[in-house]
């Protein structure tokens, strides 16, 4: 499996959030590529000092545990700390990134080690909560909106440009839901991702269908174990 189809993989987990007026979740989604297919069950809780969003998934290939733990204030998310394990441990894809506040840097160890001194005035996202702000900015009624996101494998931040595009009814589990469409894109990229929020469900993600050149993947809702 490749690096940056982990990485795919961490952008396309972390599936709906919430701030206080929106409940807390479990849900299965399933995850398909080329290369793989993948399904897991997603959380998003309240901790004692703040909250979580892990995703636990297997198949015959790997185990893959991700968390995001994060702070909420003022419906913005503070990013705290970025844990990945990959099992076989010889696909070396473990990583770990911590956000230091007091200092103003970001640092990774693991399969990729980088230190920045960046701003943390200013929001920050990691591959998981970056999926909250999405959701957020649709609750909102916010057409277009940008997100910072960390990078990954080289350290320093991405920009990502995000527009609603439709609004269209979309199916899960026998039910219509009023759907709106969100495209992500980026400067001097080709890849372009689209997400199906459901309105009735808290603005969770039904799919999201991401489209480059080389590839399509998708990722689909399979089951809500709870919600509320």
């Amino acid at each position: 499996m490749t690096y940056k189809k982990i990485i795919l993989i961490l952008f396309f987990i972390a599936i709906d959030a919430k701030t206080n007026e929106v409940p807390f979740y479990s849900a299965t989604y399933k995850f398909e590529s080329n290369e793989i297919s993948i399904e897991g069950i997603r959380e998003f809780k309240k901790t004692k000092d703040g909250y979580a969003m892990t995703f636990n998934a297997s198949n015959l290939i790997a185990t893959m545990d991700f968390v995001s733990k994060f702070q909420i204030s003022n419906n913005s998310i503070y990013s705290e700390f970025y844990d990945i394990k990959i099992k076989p441990k010889f696909l070396n894809r473990d990583q770990v990134v911590k956000f230091d506040y007091s200092k103003n840097i970001i640092e990774s160890s693991g399969r990729n080690s980088w230190k920045e001194n960046v701003d943390l005035n200013k929001i920050i996202l990691d591959p998981l909560n970056a999926q909250i702000m999405i959701r957020t900015f649709v609750k909102k009624n916010t057409n277009k909106f940008s997100l910072n996101i960390i990078d990954m494998q080289q350290g320093g931040i991405k920009k990502y440009f995000y527009e609603l595009t439709n609004i269209e009814d979309c199916s899960f589990n026998e039910s219509i839901y009023t759907c709106y469409i969100v495209e992500r894109t980026r400067d001097e990229s080709s890849r372009k991702v689209k997400y199906f929020l459901a309105e009735e469900l808290g603005y969770m993600f039904i799919k999201i269908i991401d489209k480059s050149p080389e590839n399509t993947n998708t990722l689909e809702l399979k089951k809500i174990l709870s919600f509320g």
